[in-house]
């Protein structure tokens, strides 16, 4: 992945005129679902009752060079186990006794995955399932999976972040393979609610884990931070976003490191209004931080990955809800694996594991309000390399694309105007920014702002320049 400047990035643009954010266009993968739950398949899963929010954890495992999932499913679901399929929609659903476990799942592509007999945790007397934890066994809810191949202890080397229902606390467990894991340890100083996907990734800049879970405020739910330096002691979780109101809840939010940037996808649950086409039903969207303390929802009540058409038992295989994992790239595209479930968040639904794909730097970018109109972007003070001046963009029919390098008080620099450039016509990942008669290479280290006019187009990201180090 090249180093960019995401033009969604409030650091990088200084105004915008007649301009707005789109998200980029998600692709799902035709194969979707993955693999679905397998307690009423023929020969069933049972362990596999209710596969829920799924809250799939999925990393590419370069050591191995494999594709790693580790899912949630309730293991016994009394209502779920009781009730054919056939018989669901004329069956109200409520709540049951449950038992819930994590699942591991693994892939040599990504798309066609194997669920393994493990012979590590006992299920109505056999072993051969391919659960790893059990709630009986570690006293998981809703946790999160990451390697890290940082810490210099084998037996730390897989970490996994949950609330445990038997401590009624959060804690953390250890795993050299992440398959047998360590007995829980509860958080000793702080607690947090932490009914969500809550999730963890180590953080370079700071040294620090860095764990995204749940809180409550006002009656509706939050997203809360801790930090550690060991994954042990954790600071006092601490509010960083919420949403609107009741139907706009934000139920978990797991994150990555994209360059410099924090990714957030918050599942917003939509529980306020009971007469809303979308009441009892959850999309994913996009947050973004460059500390991962203030976050800026893009595109707010916008989804990410629109949910599928329909109503269960009959609707598309992510109708209802929408989970995301932690995005990563692999093979020069962005990977969303997510959860999906075919009816609403309180009702009957059926969940499956699900592929969203994004081209490189394309989570959202700027284009103009109205078709009809050109629009203007111009950028903070950049750092330019004196390399070649590269712009992500597409552009649609007839579009095109004017752009020009300003100094500090914004007059253009000689030779580098509007009317000096090459316009660009068509886009793509790498458009090069050129002018008629002189040469970047010249501009080596000097700071200037770059000024877009386009039309039809839309701006995600500049390459060969560098926004200036924070103070």
């Amino acid at each position: 992945m090249t180093e960019s400047i995401l033009l969604l990035d409030p650091r990088a643009v200084a105004s915008t005129t007649k301009a707005k954010l789109q998200l980029g266009a998600i692709t799902k993968q035709p194969a979707n679902p993955l693999f679905s739950e397998e307690g009423c398949a023929h020969p069933p899963k049972p362990w596999e009752a209710r596969l829920d929010n799924v809250y799939p954890n999925v990393i590419y495992d370069d050591e191995d060079g494999l594709f790693k999932c580790w899912y949630k499913s309730f293991i016994y679901d009394g209502l779920s186990n009781r009730t054919p399929l056939t018989q669901r929609p004329q069956q109200s659903y409520g709540e049951s006794e449950r038992e819930e476990g994590l699942l591991y799942a693994t892939s040599d592509d990504g798309i066609y995955w194997e669920k393994p007999d493990l012979g590590i945790i006992d299920f109505e007397g056999s072993e051969a399932n391919n659960l790893v934890m059990r709630r009986a066994t570690h006293g998981l809810h809703a946790g999160g999976v990451l390697k890290d191949a940082r810490d210099p202890d084998p037996a730390r080397r897989y970490k996994f972040i949950h609330r445990n229902a038997s401590a009624r606390r959060m804690a953390s467990c250890f795993s050299p393979d992440g398959l047998h894991w360590s007995q829980p340890i509860p958080w000793r100083e702080h607690d947090a609610i932490g009914d969500c996907h809550n999730n963890a990734i180590w953080s370079s800049a700071l040294e620090r884990y860095i764990c995204i879970t749940r809180g409550w405020a006002d009656g509706i739910r939050t997203v809360l931070r801790s930090e550690s330096e060991d994954f042990i002691h954790w600071t006092k979780p601490f509010e960083i976003m919420r949403g609107l109101d009741a139907h706009d809840q934000i139920y978990s939010m797991p994150i990555c490191l994209y360059g410099d940037l924090y990714i957030g996808l918050p599942s917003l649950f939509h529980k306020g209004d009971a007469s809303a086409a979308d009441w009892d039903t959850v999309d994913t969207e996009l947050a973004i931080s460059a500390d991962s303390v203030n976050w800026r929802r893009i595109c707010r009540r916008q989804s990410l990955i629109p949910r599928g058409e329909g109503e269960y038992p009959d609707g598309d295989y992510d109708c209802g809800c929408i989970y995301a994992a932690a995005p990563f790239v692999h093979d020069d595209k962005i990977l969303i694996y997510y959860g999906g479930g075919n009816g609403r968040h309180n009702n009957w639904r059926e969940g499956s594991l699900n592929l969203a794909t994004l081209d490189l730097d394309r989570w959202a970018g700027y284009t103009a309000r109205d078709t009809h109109d050109a629009a203007t972007v111009e950028t903070t003070a950049l750092q330019l390399s004196g390399e070649r001046l590269t712009l992500n963009a597409e552009l649609g029919r007839g579009g095109w694309i004017r752009y020009a390098l300003l100094d500090g008080g914004r007059a253009a620099l000689a030779g580098f105007g509007f009317d000096d450039c090459l316009p660009v016509k068509r886009g793509g990942a790498s458009c090069e920014l050129r002018w008629r008669k002189s040469d970047i290479a010249m501009l080596k280290g000097r700071a200037a702002r770059v000024a877009f006019n386009f039309q039809r187009a839309t701006l995600y990201a500049l390459n060969a320049a560098q926004l200036p180090a924070a103070d």
